[in-house]
């Protein structure tokens, strides 16, 4: 896997290098996905309230679960009833005993997050041409559960409480210059019970462009690129903004305050050639005071994609290089340390073929092509499906 491989974000603009190939079924299986990206317009409104349906009767049980889970592990899988807007089925397995269940179809996934684990609520992200990214509202998970629409954007992450996504829309203002490029943005925040949305912020960059946005909590992170250099900044009421950090982008936020952030690589910030299209690079922990540390002790770990984080964050897994190895690794913040959670260079780089997850005690979900895995206290371990159960796709989420 070549870095090369990244766009570089060089005055509010992307220029893409070499496409990620892969082999096999992996091929049609990409091609089968939406690819985006142009830029995008308008919101949208109050979705009507759908209540929360009822697990699903179970088809069938594996020979051997994995002793000492609980809850429901929902992923997706590449089977399909023709109609172009639901490409993909979610299905559910029960922990405990193994049982499996069938799920909605939905738009092709490319991210899939827990929203609300009390309700089941789960919110997932689809690829667009047009407008970068929709997400979906899915309040139930049976065969009928139809996923309601939430917003569009070229940016879009879930808060750290699950209570409201981030919207960030960019779209270009023309040139000003060799290299250089101004854009207007806006940044949002839509409620995921409601629909409603409020502007958080909004400005013109004369030669730059939003790159990445996050809610930790009810705090708005946007990270912009200002003729070539990122910086980190907190949105503050009254469409003011806070520099928190210069010479970074941040990629994600924990649900203890942390930031993970990547440096730039010889004076430039690339971002991920495929969707979401991150910023990417050597990866950084802040935990909102002092400097920011390397992310693991002694490792330069690369990173492409932050998947997932434990309820109190303090673990992450993280899709990125280390050595020469790309993998899910899954992160011991505090102490540094890192171990992988899948073979490394055995899945597609888009973040359709890959997904975490934790439960509530801790223990880390992840999928790929064919692969469900759990990461307990002694090891890592499949997670074994019925005789002819559908295969995993990669997106995976973790409910009660």
């Amino acid at each position: 896997m070549s870095r090369s491989d990244d766009d570089d974000l060089v005055e509010g603009r992307a220029r893409r290098s070499h496409a990620f190939t892969t082999v096999g079924v992996m091929v049609a299986l990409v091609a089968s996905l939406p690819l985006v990206y142009s830029r995008l317009g308008g919101g949208v409104g109050d979705p009507d309230p759908v209540p929360t349906a009822a697990v699903p009767s179970p088809l069938g049980e594996p020979d051997r679960p994995v002793p000492g889970l609980a809850g429901r592990l929902v992923f997706t899988t590449f089977e399909t009833r023709g109609s172009p807007g639901r490409q993909q089925q979610l299905w559910v397995v029960d922990l405990r005993t193994g049982a499996l269940s069938e799920g909605p179809m939905v738009p092709a996934v490319e991210e899939l997050w827990v929203a609300d684990p009390a309700r089941g609520w789960l919110v997932l992200v689809t690829a667009d041409r047009r407008a970068g990214g929709i997400a979906y509202l899915l309040t139930g998970l049976s065969p009928g559960a139809e996923p309601i629409e939430l917003a569009r954007g070229q940016l879009l992450s879930l808060s750290t409480d699950g209570g409201a996504l981030l919207v960030g829309r960019s779209e270009p203002t023309g040139r000003m210059g060799p290299g250089c490029e101004g854009h207007r943005y806006v940044v949002s925040r839509v409620d995921v019970g409601s629909g409603a949305e409020v502007t958080l912020g909004e400005g013109r960059l004369a030669c730059g462009t939003l790159v990445s946005g996050t809610l930790v909590g009810q705090t708005p992170i946007v990270s912009f690129v200002r003729r070539g250099q990122p910086e980190v900044r907190r949105l503050d009421p009254g469409n003011a903004t806070f520099l928190l950090l210069p010479g970074v982008a941040h990629v994600s936020g924990s649900p203890a305050g942390r930031l993970l952030l990547v440096q730039p690589e010889r004076g430039v910030l690339k971002g991920l050639g495929v969707w979401p299209r991150t910023p990417t690079g050597p990866a950084l922990i802040w935990p909102s005071v002092g400097a920011p540390r390397p992310l693991v002790t002694g490792e330069r770990v690369y990173a492409q994609r932050v998947v997932a984080w434990s309820p109190d964050g303090g673990r992450v897994v993280v899709g990125g290089i280390v050595g020469d190895e790309r993998s899910l690794w899954l992160v011991y913040v505090p102490a540094g340390t890192l171990e992988p959670l899948l073979p490394p260079n055995s899945f597609p780089l888009r973040s359709a073929f890959s997904g975490a997850t934790f439960d509530d005690r801790g223990n880390a979900f992840a999928g790929a092509p064919g692969t469900l895995v759990v990461a307990t206290g002694t090891g890592v371990a499949p997670i074994e499906l019925p005789a002819g159960a559908p295969s995993p796709v990669g997106p995976v989420v973790w409910l009660p």
